[in-house]
């Protein structure tokens, strides 16, 4: 009914034209030197000029169909720059950004906070980032075994529960779930960590260290330099900067960062760093080495290395290990009420121009 309006529309309105003697066969807005692009551009929007709509009653008369809505909607999709896949999220892969390598960002299992990152590369070698929780061990042994059940390089942050938990209950396993080719770690001496704030986490790591004799000395990978590189098919590790010694959060600023660069990407890892290893890693890396695409967001978005870190990293892509209740800064249930730092670092974030924001607060997220 709307076609048959618009036919007999365009009938009387070519009527008028020919009576007016103004109409040619290009139409006569496009023959007006004088008529500003914007007003032939609503004219065709309107009319599609007499002319056109000729063309395209003959289009149909020969059995040619005219571009529907559906069809205009899939162009202007292609224009797009999609490049994340998210299990429960809305963006659809259409574009390799990785070149064929995939990263999993892992949720918590028990709702809480975690840095569990899996890598495979092209070729189909895996990289696990820290592991997570105790908790988390099971899903994560699940993604690697999905990927061949054979881990090349597990690089851990520090040792801190919440990161390398789930790498304990691996390694504590008879056997071990999973093979392990090469683990790669540098942490403070056990004394430093007990004279620093430590929050009680020392038992923790002598329970971590104890657990690195269930696999081979060879296998172990300590300690790390700065600048020093680890290479897993075509992807480059470069270790970032060695321990920083901090009397003050000492656990999570002696954060080991870790730079993959892959098919001409770079992705940053920060761990748990804190404002003061936020300031150190500036002082011992250049503003090149910084430099990354997609960054992990320090201890978790909230309370990690300040906006001039980001600001030098400039990426357009967040990996967020943050709750749903953190990434909210929730407090008895309620949003915004809580002590967390989480929004700020979001305003951050988007005053930077970042072009897209992972977050396990939405499940297993997916960049390939």
């Amino acid at each position: 009914m709307i076609r048959k309006w618009k036919r007999l529309y365009l009938q009387i309105a070519l009527s008028v034209l020919i009576s007016a003697g103004c109409f040619t066969a290009a139409g006569c807005g496009r023959n007006n030197p004088q008529a500003p692009e914007e007003t032939v551009r609503g004219f065709e929007e309107q009319s599609l000029g007499a002319a056109e709509n000729s063309e395209k009653e003959t289009e149909k008369e020969n059995g040619e169909t005219e571009e529907t809505g559906e069809d205009a909607a899939k162009e202007a999709e292609t224009e797009k720059e999609p490049v994340i896949t998210a299990v429960n999220g809305d963006v659809p892969p259409e574009e390799a950004y990785l070149g064929g390598a995939m990263l999993q960002l892992l949720d918590c299992a028990d709702g809480s906070q975690n840095l569990s990152c899996v890598f495979q590369t092209k070729d189909g070698s895996v990289i696990v980032i820290d592991g997570g929780r105790n908790t988390d061990a099971p899903h994560l042994i699940d993604v690697v075994q999905s990927m061949g059940g054979r881990v090349s390089a597990w690089l851990i942050t520090h040792p801190h529960d919440d990161h390398a938990g789930a790498l304990m209950n691996i390694l504590n396993q008879d056997p071990i779930p999973i093979e392990i080719d090469a683990v790669y770690y540098s942490f403070l001496d056990v004394e430093y960590y007990e004279k620093g704030e430590n929050l009680g986490r020392v038992d923790f790591l002598k329970d971590l260290l104890q657990s690195f004799q269930n696999i081979e000395p060879e296998k172990l990978h300590t300690p790390l330099q700065q600048g020093m590189e680890i290479q897993v098919d075509d992807v480059v590790i470069t270790v970032m900067n060695e321990p920083f010694a901090c009397l003050e959060n000492t656990f999570n600023n002696s954060s080991v960062g870790y730079r993959l660069d892959v098919n001409g990407k770079r992705i940053l890892f920060l761990g748990d760093m804190g404002w003061q290893a936020g300031e150190n890693i500036r002082k011992v890396c250049s503003p090149e080495d910084l430099k990354a695409d997609v960054v992990q967001m320090s201890h978790h978005g909230q309370d990690g290395v300040e906006k001039d870190v980001y600001e030098v990293i400039a990426p357009e892509i967040c990996l967020w290990p943050t709750p749903q209740w953190l990434w909210d800064n929730e407090k008895d249930g309620v949003a915004g009420a809580g002590s967390f730092k989480t929004l700020i670092v979001r305003e951050w974030m988007e005053s930077l121009g970042v072009k897209y924001n992972l977050c396990i607060k939405d499940g297993d997220q997916i960049l390939k």
